[in-house]
């Protein structure tokens, strides 16, 4: 069954809907345009058939089993793991159900998905669990967008941005499309049925609607007035509160899955404004570029170019002097040369990506000489930002030298070697004709990129970095003991490893802050487990004797040194 056969469907069931209600133009105002909104959507992005009922329960299921396992205490990890996982088997099943024709593509994009938010259960460091969590969702946003994911290849920045941001929108409302689904669906089936089984049906319904509703605001008015709470439980024997709670994160959870999953049926590709059909079809909502003369393009880069090359001619001895500008310049410390314009030069580098893309959008190149004109200049400001990156990673090499590693550094670097590979990436494609695999590279890349962070374990390379630090000959060089103590369980085993060569100061504050943030006797739950975060819970517990004598009686743990 086409796409185009079932809007026809769905418009004689509305038909019949309205034959049924017999609803008055006068009461038809707002319930009326709400429901031709749902209607026009629903005639855009049209279900299969019969995929009503399975729809909703899949999203009836995924909010209990999303209740479950994420409202446990904690931090979330292999509870927020396994519920994407059900996400993406969910719309898998539904996907065979309708008798859909499989896309390997789409198949592959879940499974990255699911796969990056496994990283919630392996990795502790908060910038990580972001990173996996905003992946998995890049990648089921590309899995729902289109029947075939074929078009991932081909597609720019633009249209991967596009396809996050509508399926976002579709996770949040395609729900009410799939209620209104229901409606129509059970408009039809109950045009038959007796007028006193509508009546109790709609009863029902409307309870239905009530009990969260009523749940929810209950426990505001229990928790507002203590005669009314002791009203209420002598009344009814369970705790109100921690009912409302369960049916807020069910309510939550069930209609976000289900508003993902009807646009995994559907796709969330805005529809032509011709027609509802979509097969393939590129969108009207697309941007149409205007049109830029190679004169106004030229300009624009040149004189970028200049600047870029102004700079790095001034700077050319303060940005690559090194310790021998330090030496000679007075008044210059390496906290003076190493902090200042590293994380403005970070942004100056990638920026320097959306604005040559831009110009090579815009840019109306109608001869050999306008392409070589554009590439030459545009070579150039990819060259000299290169050089301005160079500069960048030379002054974290000696703030790191001086005062250590911190997450903030460790990421801003790593971003910084990504973006320059793209520049390279860019030069290779954009300027030499290939815009269309500029894009699908790049977003390989990341993900790639991601999974080699969670690979490498930052946090542990931050502490073997500054535990480095504090062993050397350099007697200026001093360990933060706090920082490193506040780092997240993936740089605990390195910190544990090192404890019996530290000071006693260092000791005493990592071993304190091991056995508050980790204690043996902490109770531990299988929803929030973390593979990082248990290893460390097990090392606490097997050198809690040693660690509780590293830590000291006293109040204080002495000088633990850092900055």
């Amino acid at each position: 069954m086409s796409d185009d056969a079932v809007p026809g469907r769905q418009e004689r069931g509305r038909a019949g809907e309205q034959q049924a209600g017999g609803s008055t133009p006068a009461g038809h105002s707002e319930r009326g345009l709400i429901g031709q909104a749902l209607a026009a959507a629903a005639r855009f992005y049209p279900l299969p058939p019969g995929s009503v009922p399975a729809l909703l329960a899949a999203g009836v299921l995924l909010g209990v089993a999303g209740d479950v396992l994420l409202r446990g205490p904690g931090p979330v990890g292999l509870n927020l793991s396994l519920w994407v996982a059900l996400v993406a088997a969910a719309a898998l099943a539904l996907h065979g159900l309708a008798g859909l024709v499989w896309d390997r593509g789409r198949i592959a994009w879940l499974v990255t998905g699911a796969l990056l938010a496994a990283g919630l259960a392996w990795r502790d460091a908060p910038p990580l669990r972001l990173l996996a969590l905003g992946c998995a969702t890049l990648a089921f946003a590309l899995a729902a967008h289109r029947r075939s994911a074929s078009w991932v290849r081909h597609a720019g920045v633009l249209g991967y941005a596009g396809a996050l941001a509508l399926g976002a929108l579709q996770a949040w409302t395609a729900a009410a499309l799939a209620l209104g689904d229901a409606a129509r669906t059970r408009t039809r089936i109950a045009a038959g049925r007796p007028a006193g089984w509508r009546r109790a049906a709609a009863v029902a319904r409307g309870l239905l609607i009530a009990a969260p509703l009523v749940a929810v605001f209950g426990a505001l008015f229990m928790s507002a007035d203590a005669v009314f709470a002791k009203m209420v439980g002598s009344v009814f024997r369970f705790d109100f509160q921690r009912l409302a709670s369960h049916i807020l994160v069910f309510s939550i959870l069930a209609w976000i899955s289900t508003g993902y999953l009807r646009g995994f049926l559907t796709g969330t590709q805005l529809p032509p404004l011709g027609g509802p059909g979509r097969s393939g079809a590129p969108s009207a909502f697309a941007p149409k570029r205007p049109p830029l003369g190679i004169t106004e393009t030229a300009t624009a880069l040149a004189a970028l170019d200049l600047l870029f090359l102004l700079f790095v001619i001034v700077q050319f001895r303060y940005l690559f002097g090194g310790d021998a500008l330090i030496q000679v310049t007075p008044d210059l410390t390496y906290a003076e040369y190493a902090r200042r314009g590293f994380f403005e030069l970070v942004l100056a580098v990638a920026l320097v990506v959306p604005v040559l893309l831009g110009a090579d959008w815009l840019a109306d190149r109608r001869g050999p000489r306008d392409v070589l004109v554009f590439r030459m200049l545009a070579g150039l400001q990819i060259g000299l930002v290169l050089a301005i990156a160079a500069s960048a990673l030379q002054r974290l090499r000696l703030y790191r030298a001086s005062y250590g590693l911190t997450e903030s550094r460790f990421y801003a670097m790593a971003l910084l070697i990504w973006i320059a590979a793209m520049l390279l990436w860019l030069a290779a494609t954009v300027l030499r004709g290939r815009r269309d695999a500029f894009a699908f590279g790049t977003l390989v890349s990341g993900l790639l990129a991601v999974a080699l962070l969670f690979v490498v374990n930052p946090d542990a390379i931050i502490a073997r970095a500054n535990l480095a630090r504090l062993v050397s000959t350099d007697a200026a060089a001093r360990f933060d003991a706090r920082y490193a103590a506040s780092l997240s369980a993936d740089a605990a085993p390195v910190l544990m490893d090192a404890l019996p060569a530290l000071p006693p100061g260092v000791q005493c504050t990592l071993a304190r802050s091991l056995l508050r943030r980790w204690p043996p006797d902490r109770e531990r739950t299988v929803r929030g487990w973390n593979w990082s975060a248990a290893r460390v819970s097990g090392a606490v517990r097997e050198h809690e004797a040693r660690l509780r004598s590293m830590a000291g009686p006293g109040q204080g743990c002495g000088t633990s040194g850092g900055k």
